[in-house]
């Protein structure tokens, strides 16, 4: 048996499955059977493909936000689409106050509304670094003009 059609074989047999399920043991379980085992190694190969999936879903949900191009620049866009891949769309929804600050181009209102809130104090250097980046528009020295 060659190498090829023993992995026909095998997918033949476990079949492929889009979502994750548990199997007949409870194990989270994907892809041609495989197992998402708490401490299993994720090949950086794979964990990039995931990267690159997730973001293309950041950048609909961005997109579903409806923020004014005008009044956001290139780092704060940034900014809400770090918020959105570590909230997710319905949690970000969330931040009322900061989302009418952005549309209305106040920023430091925006990173105060950031900063107070229970993702602040989960996350921690993550929202003081996102929040710096909001209220100044900068990066590492780069200014959005």
């Amino acid at each position: 048996m060659e190498y090829e059609d023993f992995i026909k074989q095998l997918k033949r047999h476990e079949g492929f499955r889009n979502k994750v399920y548990l199997d007949t043991e409870g194990i989270p379980t994907g892809g041609w059977g495989h197992a998402f085992i708490v401490g299993s190694n994720i090949p950086v190969e794979a964990a990039e493909m995931f990267l690159r999936h997730d973001l293309k879903s950041v950048q609909d949900d961005y997109e579903s936000l409806d923020l004014p191009i005008d009044v956001h620049d290139t780092v704060r866009e940034y900014v809400i689409k770090n918020m959105l891949f570590n909230l997710g769309i319905v949690r970000l929804r969330g931040f009322k106050k900061m989302l009418a600050a952005v549309r209305s181009g106040d920023y430091k209102n925006a990173a105060r509304e950031m900063r107070d809130s229970k993702w602040a104090r989960q996350v921690k250097g993550r929202a003081i670094e996102l929040s710096e980046m909001m209220s100044t528009g900068e990066y590492d020295g780069y200014r959005e003009e």
